[in-house]
């Protein structure tokens, strides 16, 4: 056999080290592709994460302290149902007047005072609705029933309390007052309504007077959808958060209604036309 030249060798060499320079170049395309997809897929997942924080600002929230409230320790019964908005109804919401003659719960703290049903409707709201985010100082409650929850039977109340506008919600004048109680019906759905898997919808949000005090109102409505399997014996209940204005020295005061159904969901109207100030 013959030995290979000097210039074969060379050939050799050379051919390697091409193929070498390819392999590193195929790598290096590889490596740029990947580098291309994974930008491709962090702009994606960016974009997805803005739209999704968008989509939860538009939510009214109040501060989260309201939430930590324990289920067991609320008159009303976590929630599995999103709180899902409505437009308003337009309903119209007359100034409140006074009702001679009948009896009244009267608020020392917020000023308000406002028509105390007959029995089996009482004085006094129920004390385990204080939180660090809520403070009544009057009302009226009645039990309509009982609900389980985590092991526990708890009583479910209907009920019209007031007190003032705790620090926790920001409150610079009359022009807060929408936002204010939009901000207070959505803290008060999970303090209250947690343990019983239930639907809000907003079914009116307007501007009312009471007693020449520029006042805002937020209706709400709860709906369970299988309430009868913790004990409920009603499907809905309808709600409303006042807030008035009091002057710049002053808290604003609150007032707050729950009616189940069967309880008669017209007391809301009963309650919020006698509203009173002063």
């Amino acid at each position: 056999m013959g030995t290979p030249s000097p210039g074969w060798d060379s050939l050799v060499r050379e051919s390697r080290a091409s193929a070498r320079r390819r392999r590193r170049q195929k790598r290096r395309r590889r490596q740029r592709q990947m580098l291309w997809l994974l930008t491709v897929v962090t702009t994606a997942v960016l974009g997805a994460l803005a739209l999704f924080v968008k989509d939860i600002a538009r939510v009214p929230t109040a501060a989260p302290a309201a939430l930590s409230a324990p289920a067991r320790t609320v008159s009303h019964g976590n929630a599995a149902a999103a709180a899902h908005r409505v437009s308003p109804r337009g309903h119209h919401w007359p100034a409140t007047a006074p009702t001679s003659g009948r009896a009244h719960v009267t608020d020392a703290a917020s000023g308000l005072s406002y028509r105390l049903l007959p029995s089996p409707w009482r004085q006094g709201c129920p004390s385990d609705l204080s939180t660090p985010m809520f403070s009544w100082s009057a009302g009226e409650n009645t039990v309509a029933g009982h609900v389980t929850i985590g092991g526990s039977v708890i009583a479910w109340h209907g009920l019209a309390c007031s007190g003032q506008l705790q620090p926790q919600f920001a409150y610079a004048g009359p022009a807060d007052l929408e936002p204010t109680a939009m901000g207070l019906v959505g803290a008060l759905d999970p303090a209250y309504y947690g343990g019983v898997p239930h639907a809000r919808t907003i079914q009116d949000s307007t501007a009312i007077n009471v007693s020449g005090h520029q006042a805002w109102m937020v209706e709400f409505g709860m709906s369970y959808q299988d309430g009868a399997s913790q004990g409920l014996t009603w499907t809905s209940e309808r709600g409303a958060v006042v807030v008035v204005d009091r002057g710049a020295s002053q808290a604003p005061a609150v007032f707050y209604v729950s009616v189940p159904a069967n309880l008669g969901t017209q007391n809301l109207t009963t309650f919020v036309n006698s509203l009173q100030l002063g």
